[in-house]
C-alpha cells in the first residue's frame, strides 16, 4: 500500500523548465548542464540494473498529456499502457466516495461511526473525519509492533517483500467490526498516525451507508462517477506480473486494491484539478496541519503548504505510485513502476522524487512549456474526455 512507513515529505529542487522537459522526454537523455540533467539522472539511477523495469510517467498541462515508459538504464520503451497496483493512491479513491456520500448527505464528517455502524453508541468510537485524515488513533493495527511480536513482524515484513504476499486479504467486514470491537480507543483526540486499517473501516463505513459492499460501491462509482475504462480492483491479473490475489469481501481494497494506468490515473488527476464532479472539492481542504511536519491533510490528499501541492503515493509488494497535481496551474503528474521498495533503501522516495521536481517545473508560468513538449520527438499525446 504505501508500504508499512510513516509518509515523509519530500523536499526537491527546482529545474530549469524547457531543459528539464526535453530531457525527460527525449530517449536519448542527452544534456551537459547539471539543472537540466536532474531528473534524467533520477530515472537513470533508479532504472540502473533493473532488467524488468517499466517505469511510466505521465504529465498533464493546461489540457495536454503525455506519458512515456522506461525500462533497464532509462532506455525508451513502447508505449504500452501497462496496468500498475497503486498501492496507497486507492486511499484517495476512497475518500473522493466519501466526498460523495456527503454530498448525497447520507455522512457527517464529524460523526462517530457507531452513528454508521452495527456498534455500541456508548463506547468511544472516531470520526468520520479521523479515519480520513489518519488521526483516528487506530495507527497499523493490527499490523503494529504493539499487536505483533518482534518474530510475527518479521515474518510480516518478509511474506510482503519476499514472498509478495497479500498480508491485508481475507478481512472482511465481519472481521472488522470485530477487530474494533475488541480494539477499544480511549476518548482523546489522537496525533496523526498513518493508518491502513483506518481507510479500511472507512470504505466499511461507507459500505454500510448505501446498503452495499465496498466491492460494489467502488466498481459503480469508478464506472458511473468517474467513468474511468482502466482502473479497476484487483483480481491477481493483468499486463505485468505479480499482482495481489483478493477476495470479493476484503476490507483493505479500499486501503490500497486499486489497479489502474497512467491515462486513466492523468484523467483522474485531471478531475480533480477541475473539481468535476464538484464534491471532490471536499477532499483538498485542509482539515488538519502538522506543522512538525510540515504537511497538511486533506480528506486522504497529503498536502504540501509551501506549494500547495496535493499528493499520494503507494507501495505494495511488487509496485511502487506516486500522483500529485496543483489546481493552481493545472498541472497532475503520474509516476508509475513494476518494483516495490522496501524501507530505508535509495528507490523507497525515488518517484516521489520524480513526481515532485515534475510538478516543479510543470507549475511554472512559462509559455513556452507546452511548445517545448510538441517538438520533442515521439511523444505520446492523448486526449481526455470533458463532459
Amino acid at each position: 500500500m504505501i508500504s508499512l512507513k510513516k509518509i515523509i515529505l519530500i523536499t526537491v529542487s527546482i529545474l530549469g523548465v524547457a531543459g528539464l522537459l526535453l530531457l525527460l522526454f527525449n530517449a536519448n537523455f542527452a544534456g551537459s548542464q547539471n539543472e537540466e540533467t536532474s531528473v534524467a539522472t533520477m530515472i537513470h539511477e533508479y532504472t540502473k540494473n533493473k532488467s524488468d523495469v517499466k517505469l511510466t510517467i505521465g504529465v498533464l498541462k493546461e489540457g495536454k498529456t503525455y506519458f512515456k515508459v522506461f525500462g533497464a538504464d532509462s532506455k525508451e520503451l513502447e508505449p504500452v499502457e501497462y496496468e500498475y497496483e497503486i498501492g496507497s493512491i486507492s486511499k484517495t479513491f476512497t475518500t473522493s466516495m466519501l466526498c460523495k456520500a456527503i454530498d448525497d448527505g447520507l455522512v457527517n464528517l464529524n460523526d462517530p461511526i457507531s452513528k454508521y455502524l452495527p456498534l455500541d453508541s456508548d463506547t468511544f468510537y472516531p470520526t468520520v473525519l479521523s479515519l480520513a485524515t489518519h488521526t483516528s488513533g487506530y495507527g497499523e493495527y493490527p499490523f503494529s509492533s504493539s499487536e505483533l511480536s518482534q518474530e510475527e513482524l518479521k515474518k510480516t515484513d518478509y511474506d510482503f517483500y519476499e514472498n509478495k504476499i497479500n498480508i491485508y486479504q481475507g478481512i472482511n467486514r465481519t472481521d472488522m467490526l470485530d477487530m474494533i470491537k475488541t480494539h477499544v480507543l480511549k476518548d482523546e483526540a489522537y496525533d496523526w498516525e498513518y493508518s491502513n486499517f483506518g481507510i479500511a473501516l472507512l470504505g466499511t463505513t461507507l459500505g454500510e451507508v448505501y446498503n452495499t459492499s465496498y466491492k460494489i460501491l467502488a466498481e459503480d462509482f469508478i464506472k458511473n462517477d468517474l467513468r474511468l475504462t482502466q482502473t479497476r480492483l484487483g483480481n491477481g491479473t493483468g499486463n505485468l506480473t505479480n499482482y495481489w490475489v483478493w477476495n470479493d469481501d476484503d476490507t483493505y481494497f479500499a486501503a490500497g486494491g486499486y489497479v489502474s494506468t497512467v491515462t486513466d490515473l492523468l484523467k483522474y488527476g485531471q478531475m480533480h484539478v477541475n473539481d468535476f464532479p464538484a464534491y471532490l472539492a471536499f477532499s483538498h481542504k485542509t482539515y488538519q496541519t502538522f506543522e512538525k511536519d510540515g504537511f497538511s491533510m486533506g480528506l486522504g490528499w497529503i498536502i504540501n503548504p509551501e506549494t500547495n501541492y496535493l499528493w499520494h503515493n503507494g507501495g505494495t509488494s511488487s509496485y511502487q505510485s506516486f500522483l500529485g497535481f496543483d489546481k493552481e496551474h493545472k498541472t497532475v503528474v503520474v509516476v508509475l513502476s513494476n518494483y516495490s521498495a522496501k524501507d530505508g533503501t535509495e528507490d523507497e522516495d525515488a518517484l516521489d522524487n520524480i513526481g515532485f521536481s515534475l510538478l516543479d517545473s510543470l507549475s511554472k508560468n512559462d509559455s513556452n512549456e507546452i511548445n517545448v513538449l510538441e517538438r520533442v520527438a515521439n511523444l505520446m499525446p492523448f486526449s481526455l474526455y470533458v463532459d
